[in-house]
């Protein structure tokens, strides 16, 4: 998936719509439109205009549909680009961004369900008669707003004063210009018209079928949601993510980036206008039920009314989180990974079903990719696409057992038996073992290998990987013996001058950031080891900073891969640190003996460290060369052959 393009974009955005991750933002969505829909059906019936509109409000309903997606997709998009593109200007401030439009669009979300149940004008209407009793004439009226504005100010700017404070001052003055606290009658009294008349605008516009205010709240509510939501991050979407993240170079990187996102948000957005769509079918339904119009109103309202309290409390982003983990997290990824495969032509229609269930996992040639026999599934296969004349070798390895008794079989393009083999047949070095060697791939095409567990009824785990061929005796793991060594500089004036030379590199030094070329910002943690460890510790090391979770489907895909270039590549000086977050120690140390991880893992219980990285998507890495600085920056799973490929450029540097 190195080379993506706008339908692919678009496809995996489509096949997004029914992963887990989004089930919180569906509910959320109907609930918005619903109450909108009923809204308006109600002000239609009250009216006597329900025949002459009805087509004029299917058109409406499409159009706040749109609207609602053109608001997460803008969002999406920007978050996709400071995070990723423009991290090192505000990558890091996107968390708060997000949380602030949250909590300031949850609030507006309950607003907007007190209007779909027709409470405010009642409630309105009582502040009238209130305020002729004495009320809104009494300078305590204003002085309680003040303080109930201002503390909601402050709350929904996160406690930073140094934002909220400026705003509320701002607030007091106009208050106290317009003369809410010297003519408190007259000025809530134009207060109370004003607000009435631009609630009746909207409404009056969204029964005449225009509604340019109520589409601009649609957007604004498609904005909010997505502040409430954690896109799940799928293959593509980490690619896209990558691209992204590459446009240091040259601007039009940055097109490219923000063109696939807005691509996959589009594909993303297209169940939800067609759910709009269909949700105009319910009109007839609503007038037939008439009578009980205001039931369904208090009904619709007081749902939107929770799913406000969900989004400004963070709760929906939670339950976006809590689907995005474990089964939730791998079946996401084999949507993605399958439907796109299946889109670009590398996946035939008959293996669509293997491939979701499991059993067929499309990998790469050099991507190694874990597998689990289980007496309801004794065989499992994957699939890779060959060049003709490409010669490979078929590995398998344990994981923290011995290797499974297995037999294999190669399947050629046209499905044809290439070869077959079994676990007694294979050679061995370092407990792996080779089933086929220097085999010569004879056409273009998508290459099965099926492994069958011989001892059916038993479970058994283990790794396998179609690699480039090598010679057998390279078959393990490349000593950094073998590599040459740089001649040894043992002139004590030699290190004198390097010794003399430490402040001024550190004046020279590039500046703190997340782009590639910056210092990667500084940060101490403590291990699963219970050791303190700070970034600078590291250094004359080059550092793969890892983001991750145990409930992250694709993290499992590539901690194996990690774990073998840290045993390749750790006596040569490289170190891995994996970061996780929303995650518990014990789920930790189980995945680490799961996995046999031996690098350091640690947990980011405040989330401080993750938000200084601007991370939005797990996995994401950053690659830290001997001195501190970013080399490179990868967003989604990280292959076997990207990661050799970097660390390769890595330890290249002088």
């Amino acid at each position: 998936m190195d080379n993506v393009t706008i339908g692919l974009a678009l496809v995996a955005g489509i096949l997004s719509f029914i992963s887990p991750c989004v089930l919180p933002l569906v509910p959320a969505y109907i609930g918005y439109m619903g109450g909108r829909l009923t809204h308006n059906v109600s002000r239609q019936t009250a009216s006597g205009t329900t025949a002459s509109v009805s087509l004029a409000l299917r058109l409406q309903m499409l159009l706040h549909g749109i609207a609602f997606v053109l608001g997460f997709t803008i969002v999406f998009v920007l978050i996709g680009l400071f995070t990723t593109a423009l991290s090192s200007l505000a990558g890091q401030h996107v968390s708060a961004f997000t949380e602030i439009l949250g909590r300031v669009g949850g609030v507006v979300i309950i607003f907007f369900g007190f209007q779909f149940m027709g409470v405010l004008p009642r409630f309105f209407s009582w502040l009238r008669k209130k305020g002729q009793a004495g009320i809104l004439d009494n300078i305590l009226f204003s002085i309680g707003f003040s303080v109930l504005a201002s503390a909601m100010i402050y709350w929904s700017l996160l406690e930073q004063s140094a934002i909220a404070l400026p705003l509320i001052a701002i607030l007091l003055a106009a208050l106290f210009f317009k003369g809410a606290f010297s003519e408190p009658a007259k000025f809530w009294h134009g207060a109370l018209e004003g607000l009435e008349s631009m609630l009746y605008s909207d409404t009056r516009a969204d029964i005449g079928g225009g509604g340019r205010d109520g589409l601009i709240g649609s957007t604004f509510m498609g904005m909010v949601f997505s502040a409430g939501w954690t896109p799940c991050i799928g293959p593509l979407l980490g690619t896209i993510l990558t691209v992204a993240a590459a446009s240091g170079a040259t601007s039009s990187d940055i097109v490219q980036g923000m063109l696939l996102l807005a691509a996959y948000s589009i594909g993303l957005g297209i169940p939800f206008v067609i759910t709009a769509l269909l949700m105009n079918s319910a009109q007839g339904l609503l007038r037939r039920l008439q009578r009980h119009m205001h039931k369904i109103e208090l009904i619709s309202g007081s749902l939107l009314i929770a799913i406000g309290v969900l989004v400004a409390s963070g709760q929906l982003q939670s339950l976006s989180q809590t689907f995005s983990q474990g089964e939730f997290a791998d079946f996401t990824f084999r949507v993605e990974e399958c439907g796109v495969g299946f889109f670009d032509g590398e996946l035939a229609l008959s293996h669509v079903g293997a491939c979701l269930s499991g059993s067929l996992v499309p990998v790469a040639i050099n991507q190694s990719a874990s597998g689990q026999f289980a007496p309801d599934m004794p065989e499992l296969q994957y699939l890779f696409h060959g060049e003709a004349g490409r010669i490979i070798d078929i590995e398998v390895r344990s994981v923290n057992e011995a290797v499974p008794e297995f037999d294999m079989m190669l399947y050629g393009p046209a499905d044809e038996e290439l070869a077959r083999a079994s676990q007694a047949d294979s050679l061995e070095s370092d407990g792996r073992f080779y089933p086929l060697t220097g085999f010569e791939l004879d056409g273009d095409g998508m290459y099965r290998l099926a492994l069958r567990h011989s001892a059916a009824g038993e479970s058994a785990r283990f790794r396998v990987r179609a690699r480039d061929a090598e010679p057998f005796e390279a078959a393990s793991a490349v000593s950094p013996e073998s590599e040459p060594e740089a001649p040894e500089v043992e002139t004590a004036a030699a290190d004198d001058a390097m010794t003399s030379l430490t402040d001024i590199a550190d004046d020279l030094a590039p500046a703190i950031g997340l782009a590639e070329g910056n210092r990667a910002p500084a940060f101490t943690i403590e291990t699963l080891a219970d050791e303190l460890v700070a970034l600078s510790d590291l250094r004359d090391h080059v550092v793969l900073l890892n983001f991750w979770g145990t409930w992250c489907g694709p993290c499992r895909r590539e901690m194996p891969e990690f774990q073998k270039a840290y045993e390749e590549w750790n006596e040569q000086g490289f170190e891995i640190l994996a970061i996780a977050y929303n995650d518990t120690e014990a789920a930790m140390e189980s995945f680490r003996d799961e996995f046999g991880l031996s690098f350091s893992l640690a947990l980011d219980d405040s989330g401080e460290i993750n938000d200084a990285y601007g991370i939005q998507t797990r996995p994401s890495s950053y690659l830290i060369d001997r001195d501190g600085v970013i080399l490179a920056r990868h967003f989604g799973i990280m292959t076997e052959s990207q990661l050799s490929e970097l660390l390769h450029e890595a330890f290249a540097q002088p």
